[in-house]
């Protein structure tokens, strides 16, 4: 698929989460004998444990959240997405600081003022976020999806759509903190600093 213009980076195709790592996390889920609760506060201390940055950047946009169902789903993608990325490169993520996350931000808002700007424009960013990590967005929007079918109607899709825009910060930030399996960090985090 041929994209114009994009202010976001590809992602390297041994970047690129498998589906069957997001199925053996909803699998690791559904089968654990703890609560659903229970398994994603553990995922998110482990994401505390090894990427620090992202689960604090996590908290501040979950605290500044007041909607349940949006704080319950970001809380829920963050963990499972971050998950993801654990199970597909076990040995092979980098940590992302605070610099990769305003990089990955600073590149989305870029990339939608791109789009924003012209007209003739028939992608969204988050599609080009999508042609990067397909399994990924396509795992993050089927929640999304459930989650506005769950509120009935009764849903502050404002809130709904910061999150969703703080998920596809956090699978941007992943994916370009991935390291090759020849032991090189993802193009884009040396290219923009």
């Amino acid at each position: 698929m041929f994209v114009r213009k994009a202010a976001l980076r590809p992602v390297p195709a041994w970047a690129v989460v498998d589906a069957d790592s997001i199925e053996n996390v909803e699998r690791s889920l559904e089968t654990q004998e703890l609560e659903l609760q229970e398994a994603l506060d553990r995922g998110y201390r482990e994401l505390d444990v090894k990427q620090a940055p992202l689960a604090a950047f996590a908290a501040q946009e979950l605290s500044e959240t007041e909607d349940e169902l949006a704080q319950s789903l970001g809380y829920f993608l963050f963990v499972t997405v971050f998950l993801a990325f654990q199970e597909a490169f076990p040995r092979r993520m980098d940590s992302v600081g605070e610099a990769d996350l305003r990089m990955a931000a600073e590149m989305l808002a870029v990339d939608e003022a791109l789009r924003a700007e012209d007209p003739a424009e028939v992608f969204d960013s988050d599609d080009v976020v999508a042609m990067g990590q397909p399994n990924v967005l396509s795992y993050v929007q089927h929640h999304l999806a459930e989650a506005l079918e769950q509120g009935e109607g009764d849903v502050d899709l404002e809130e709904l759509d910061k999150v969703y825009r703080a998920v596809l910060i956090e699978v941007i930030a992943l994916s370009h903190g991935v390291i090759s399996p020849t032991g090189e960090i993802g193009p884009s985090r040396h290219d923009l600093a």
